[in-house]
């Protein structure tokens, strides 16, 4: 009798451990899910707040796709971990034909942004876009030749937003009258793109921001206007900004935002 209750003991405690075993190991597995769950639809916020982030063909139709193939393939692996969920599907669905609906071909003129406020935004978009395409390079879904056209796109349109920026200072100094200080912004646009001007992509805007100034400073040399000290804010800042903004490192690799 002691012999089979001591059995029944040793039964009961194995199958309250193995109990306990499988209890733990369907909440590890409810909480691996769950923290992948949340890191693939925090993924799909970034790609869309980043598609969100520019203005309409703002960027080449190429990068933009790679952005939407990335957000679609998100979408996918969330109808996988929640199959019964309809949004997964309708969002694949939503996401695909956006794709298909990109122009094949960029279009001629990039449009101007005016508001300071949102060239700030784009320029921290920007930099979300080239950590996206550092983690795409790292995990061979592009080449080296692609990452390398790609950077240099972004490079392109950062110049362009800080060069944007002091054409904005620039007529707003005109409104207001200060013909030498638009002058001195004009002048700060024109030196950016000289500087940058390798490949003789920004000669038609250098020629252009010339005869703008040599309009303007004719008309300050009728008008007398005096030479006056150009504010140092603005250049400083802008300069801070491209500096920061440089080819990214293997340290970036390190901080994978999409990963």
């Amino acid at each position: 009798m002691s012999i089979l209750i001591v059995v029944t003991i040793v039964v009961l405690l194995i199958a309250l451990a193995a109990y306990a075993f499988i209890s733990q190991s369907i909440e590890k597995k409810r909480v691996q899910r769950q923290r992948i769950l949340m890191a693939l639809k925090t993924k799909q916020r970034n790609f869309v707040h980043l598609i969100n982030g520019f203005p309409p063909n703002f960027l080449a139709p190429d990068l933009l796709a790679l952005v939407y193939r990335a957000l679609v393939d998100t979408c996918e692996q969330l109808s996988k971990i929640e199959p019964k969920d309809q949004r997964h599907l309708d969002e694949i669905t939503l996401y695909t034909n956006q794709l298909d609906a990109l122009p094949k071909t960029s279009p001629a003129q990039r449009p101007r942004v005016e508001n300071p406020q949102t060239m700030k935004e784009i320029r921290q978009h920007l930099l979300e876009l080239q950590q996206f395409l550092i983690q795409q390079e790292t995990v061979k879904i592009i080449n080296k030749v692609q990452f390398s056209a790609y950077i240099d796109q972004i490079k392109r349109l950062n110049l362009q937003m800080s060069v944007d920026a002091h054409l904005y200072q620039a007529k707003q100094a005109q409104q207001a009258g200060k013909l030498r200080l638009a002058i001195h912004y004009f002048t700060l646009a024109k030196k950016m793109l000289t500087a940058e001007n390798a490949s003789r992509a920004y000669d038609k805007q250098i020629t252009q921001l010339e005869s703008i100034i040599n309009k303007l400073d004719e008309k300050a040399q009728i008008s007398g206007e005096q030479e006056e000290a150009p504010p140092n804010t603005l250049p400083t800042e802008s300069a801070k900004e491209w500096e920061n903004f440089k080819p990214p490192t293997d340290n970036w690799k390190k901080k994978q935002v999409y990963d």
